[in-house]
């Protein structure tokens, strides 16, 4: 029955969607909570001078303390994070890159109704994209950002709660 099938596509597809919503609301509480739990000083008077003259255009002490008050919380989270990928020795090696961007494409793909591609297809737009080195950087940022919250659900003592739709996209996507 085609309506049945139609359903159950549906439901895998929302399902897919709202895991990657689950995982990266549990990246961001995870990250939160190390932000609370780990208290170091950063040299503030030093990123404050350095933002003054490190940009394109110099900036004002005033400019460069707002700045850099904007940036502290993502500046330690960055040295919190390189600290647990060091010590849980994760990396991204260059053909899980290429098989992270391969994937990324078929879903691009999918959406615009090409569901089966080719392989040689998905390898050279792949070799193209891994030529830009913005996209590389991106893609694994993403693919680094998957093997964070696979070590966070390994490691953290994680208590499942079931919710209802309204409350999930709720939590989901409050700040």
């Amino acid at each position: 029955d085609s309506e049945k099938a139609l359903r159950e596509k549906i439901k895998a597809e929302a399902e897919e969607q709202f895991n990657q919503q689950a995982d990266q609301k549990l990246y961001q509480d995870v990250t939160d909570a190390l932000l609370d739990a780990t208290s170091f000083n950063l040299p503030a008077a030093f990123l404050t001078k350095w933002l003054m003259t490190s940009g394109e255009k110099p900036m004002t002490e005033q400019e460069a303390a707002e700045a850099y008050a904007q940036s502290e919380k993502a500046l330690r989270f960055q040295l919190i994070e390189g600290k647990i990928i060091e010590k849980n020795n994760l990396q991204v090696k260059f053909e899980e890159l290429k098989d992270f961007a391969k994937k990324y494409i078929a879903q691009q793909m999918a959406q615009y109704g090409q569901l089966n591609p080719k392989e040689e297809e998905l390898e050279s737009i792949a070799a193209r994209i891994l030529g830009n080195q913005d996209e590389v950087k991106r893609l694994s940022d993403q693919l680094m950002s998957e093997k964070l919250v696979a070590l966070f659900k390994e490691a953290c003592h994680l208590k499942a709660k079931e919710v209802t739709y309204d409350k999930f996209i709720a939590e989901a996507y409050s700040a």
